[in-house]
């Protein structure tokens, strides 16, 4: 693989042969729902086995842990499955609306692999305004104990993957159930946004798609474009500390107005109006009647 083009950008800390192996023995023997797209089982073993290095070597396992999502889907069972007796229970409540279910500064650590992006809107209108995905992680900060940390992964909605599916004429998106999928840069945004939360890593691995871009690198690199954070998964972890800042977010979202009275919102109040001054002016009876009728 070292001859490989793209051995540098696949290669990565976070991998580790032995953790790859027992995945794959894991996988094999687990009895649980997927809980994960297509591509068969060992198209996820990858991704979980990096997942698990991140969760060892952040100290991520210890204390109160909650997972959002299911511990029933086959990534969570694998997942755990190499962590001893690890106090840890998830989640089945509306991320979008629901405040957590835990009293604050109460857990330890947080595990969110490949949830954010499904997160919608609590109440989606003309465009997003990624209100369900603000909600979730504000809830996440409350409940966190000061220095509590959190995983988030969620794809990579500018990796080499999503150029080449683009420049193909096919959708960029990993899955296209996804409700929205980001950037580094606009979950970097995100994340600053909400304060009392300190950016421990951020990184992109290469997780489901090992194949030669080499054409397009070559032509980033031409055209001098970066060909860094360019993995097909963004690695995320945070910690709590309300010693930080909230950093107001530059994303192009909608903001919310208050609606504009409808128009028979506003000829009721103009049929209001022009009614006092008939009363006050005594105009005949059948007059304010008509008027009454609009």
């Amino acid at each position: 693989m070292e001859n490989d083009p793209m051995h540098e950008f696949f290669s990565t800390e976070y991998f580790d042969e032995r953790t790859m192996a027992s995945v794959i023995d894991a996988i094999h023997s687990a009895h649980a729902d997927k809980g994960i797209g297509g591509g068969g089982d060992v198209f996820d073993a990858r991704r979980i086995a990096i997942t698990i290095e991140y969760i060892r070597r952040h100290g991520l396992s210890t204390g109160f842990c909650v997972e959002i999502g299911s511990l029933k889907y086959l990534s969570s069972k694998v997942i755990w499955s190499c962590f001893d007796a690890v106090n840890l229970v998830g989640t089945r409540h509306d991320l979008r609306r629901s405040p957590m279910p835990f009293p604050d500064n109460f857990v330890d650590n947080i595990i969110c692999t490949e949830v954010i992006e499904h997160i919608s809107d609590i109440c989606y209108e003309q465009a997003t305004t990624l209100s369900g995905v603000f909600f979730f992680l504000n809830e996440a900060k409350r409940v966190l104990k000061q220095g509590g940390r959190m995983l988030i992964t969620t794809p990579n909605a500018a990796s080499l993957w999503a150029l080449q599916a683009a420049l193909l004429g096919q959708s960029p998106m990993m899955y296209e159930w996804h409700f929205r999928e980001f950037t580094v840069h606009e979950m970097k945004q995100i994340v600053e946004s909400i304060g009392g939360l300190r950016l421990v890593v951020h990184n992109t691995e290469f997780v489901w798609h090992l194949w030669n871009f080499s054409h397009i690198t070559e032509f980033l690199k031409q055209a001098s474009f970066s060909t860094s954070d360019r993995g097909d998964d963004q690695f995320i972890v945070i910690e709590k500390d309300d010693s930080i800042e909230a950093i107001p977010h530059s994303l192009n979202l909608p903001r919310k107005e208050p609606p504009a009275p409808s128009i028979k919102r506003r000829w009721s109040l103009s049929s209001q109006m022009l009614m006092a001054k008939a009363r006050h002016r005594l105009w005949p009876k059948s007059t304010i009647q008509r008027m009454k009728s609009y």
